[in-house]
């Protein structure tokens, strides 16, 4: 029996999730996911909810569903996937399982290799300096080594990070490729019944059909949702964020996370001239900032989230949900944990840190924002009173 690790959004999850989860679950494996809450890695909120999308990862053969706190779950992709890796290995999995685009983990190591190398930095660092995108001068740098991977895909890029965090903890963890199925990260056109979340999202927001991209038997949770109106409102989302971001005006934002460089001054006149974040994004970016970089930094002056607070290590291990029949084995590895463990909020409050409380405090407070522009809104302080879900 293995316990296999996965790093998911599940932003909805889709055929092609499930088809990962297929691809390497044996009868007497545990898998279990480590999922970013109300807000993704793109910064970005998330279409369903962290509850729903709990219990779409519990329908779908997820044994376990641990939290990716939001101070991480909402960084770049080498903050994104340490953290990740390391909740994981702490807890106790032996494997981890993630797609790439047709790179194989010989490739895959071949590429954290050269990464890893202190004259792979300098390459990168003069590349940046001649006024390219941070993504762009690293895949310069890389093409120089002529390893064969490409580093600039989506998928490829977490699979590296992943690959190189394993490194960096010396964590006993076995790494499993499996070649992405499909449409790609960004696509916006399906291949048979398989389309990137990026196409889902759009369809469900402009009321269209998305069906025959998701399992069947998710439709219902899916659709339940919608009819309530508990999805995210783009609309109420632009509203929100120009009313914090534009009473911050005068603030001084050097401390913000994913800032410098004076991106803090192109946002501030930016968020004048607008009144859409899309048409915020696009004035903004340029050759060194890319969307993803700017739709973080925004996501972190709306929620105050400093550069001081991604250098915390993941101070526990919060479980979001699981299915009881693995109710044994968890306890097993939540006894053995590195981690704390913990399931409800009190834990988290009988910890008596102080790195704890902040990454809880951050966590709320992108909860309550999220729970805000959903097309319905709900009330504050709902995850002081999340309890694991449970499913047999």
């Amino acid at each position: 029996m293995s316990v296999i690790g996965i790093v998911c959004e599940f932003n909805p999850f889709h055929n092609g999730h499930k088809y990962l989860i297929d691809s390497v679950k044996t009868e007497n494996d545990i898998i279990v996911a480590v999922m970013s809450g109300n807000f993704v890695q793109r910064g970005e909120p998330a279409i369903f909810s962290k509850e729903t999308r709990v219990k779409a990862a519990l329908l779908s053969d997820v044994d376990i569903v641990l939290e990716l706190p939001f101070v991480y779950a909402s960084a770049s992709a080498e903050y994104f996937a340490f953290n990740a890796v390391k909740i994981l290995s702490d807890f106790g999995c032996d494997k981890i399982t993630f797609g790439t685009e047709n790179a194989d983990i010989e490739a895959i190591n071949n590429a954290v290799d050269v990464l890893l190398r202190e004259d792979f930095n300098n390459e990168v660092k003069s590349f940046y300096n001649d006024g390219v995108s941070f993504p762009v001068a690293r895949q310069m740098a890389f093409d120089k080594f002529n390893v064969g991977c490409d580093i600039s895909t989506p998928n490829n890029i977490l699979a590296i990070e992943y690959v190189k965090a394993i490194r960096k903890l010396d964590a006993k963890i076995e790494p499993i490729t499996v070649n992405r199925k499909g449409a790609g990260y960004n696509d916006i056109e399906a291949i048979d019944e398989f389309a990137s979340a990026t196409h889902i999202r759009q369809l469900i927001c402009n009321n269209e059909s998305y069906e025959k991209f998701i399992p069947d038997y998710l439709l219902d949770l899916y659709n339940e949702d919608i009819k309530n109106g508990k999805y995210l409102s783009t609309e109420k989302f632009d509203l929100a964020a120009f009313s914090i971001m534009r009473s911050k005006l005068g603030d001084d934002l050097t401390d913000i996370a994913n800032m410098g460089e004076g991106l803090d001054n192109r946002i501030k006149s930016a968020v004048k001239n607008n009144t859409q974040l899309s048409k915020l994004y696009d004035e903004i970016k340029t050759k060194r900032y890319t969307h993803t970089r700017i739709k973080r930094a925004v996501l972190s002056i709306i929620l105050d989230v400093k550069s001081t607070d991604l250098e915390i290590s993941p101070p526990y291990c919060r479980v979001l949900g699981f299915n009881t029949k693995v109710s044994s084995k968890m306890g097993e590895l939540a006894k053995n944990s590195k981690l704390p463990f913990v399931a409800v909020y009190s834990d988290i409050v009988n910890l008596e840190s102080k790195n704890a409380n902040r990454v809880f405090e951050l966590e709320n407070k992108s909860t309550d924002f999220y729970n805000l522009i959903l097309h319905n809104s709900e009330s504050c302080s709902t995850e002081m009173k999340f309890a694991p879900i449970k499913m047999q």
